[in-house]
């Protein structure tokens, strides 16, 4: 009888230990500020934005796994007649963006943060010389710009920057909202901005935050 009451007991105190790991692993996943970044790639403003601001915050503060970090490579670009994107700086910036396209959806955030950035410091086209740098596989990278056509790449982002009606890029929406009388506190002291948004919604003042 007692060891059937220990049994229970354990039993008890081992569900109790997974719902609190759950929990935990809930509240985690869910403690993350949504950033969302409206760009196109030879923008200069985009690219000071990337290297100076989000890029140093994210990667060097380490703010993404307290971050839900989103990159839209899309900016002012439009379809044209014949439904074909066009980009604010030509035809290399589409396919740059559709670079970046593919490193989206084929890496994971720290992965394609860090390579959009080093890519960013340039006009070129520097993935190879990125990669190698950081040492990443881009492999999958070059078969989905190989296999698939800039229109199809970009396409999805032009739906997704066209819900926002943005005054130019980058433009930056904190908690899935864009609000244009923010754009300039947040393109110049991002990491400031975020540190205090972050504390006011989670009650946690994060490391190394001003």
């Amino acid at each position: 009888m007692r060891a059937f009451v220990f049994v229970c007991l354990l039993m008890c105190i081992m569900a109790l230990a997974s719902a609190r790991r759950h929990h935990a692993r809930e509240t985690e996943e869910s403690d993350k500020l949504a950033v969302t970044l409206y760009y196109e790639a030879l923008c200069p403003y985009c690219m000071t934005f990337v290297t100076t601001q989000l890029g140093p915050s994210m990667l060097l503060n380490d703010r993404l796994p307290f971050a839900d970090l989103q990159l839209i490579p899309y900016g002012n670009a439009h379809l044209d007649d014949e439904g074909n994107v066009v980009c604010q700086h030509g035809v290399e910036e589409c396919d740059l963006n559709a670079w970046h396209g593919c490193i989206l959806q084929h890496h994971n955030i720290t992965e394609a943060m860090t390579m959009i950035a080093c890519m960013m410091r340039g006009k070129k086209n520097r993935l190879d010389k990125c990669a190698e740098h950081y040492s990443i596989d881009v492999s999958d990278v070059k078969e989905c710009r190989k296999s698939r056509s800039v229109n199809d790449i970009l396409n999805e982002y032009g739906r997704e920057t066209a819900e926002v009606k943005h005054q130019g890029v980058p433009a930056v929406a904190l908690d899935y909202v864009y609000n244009v009388e923010e754009q300039s506190s947040l393109l110049n002291h991002f990491d400031i901005v975020f540190c205090a948004q972050y504390e006011l919604m989670y009650h946690l003042k994060l490391k190394n935050c001003v």
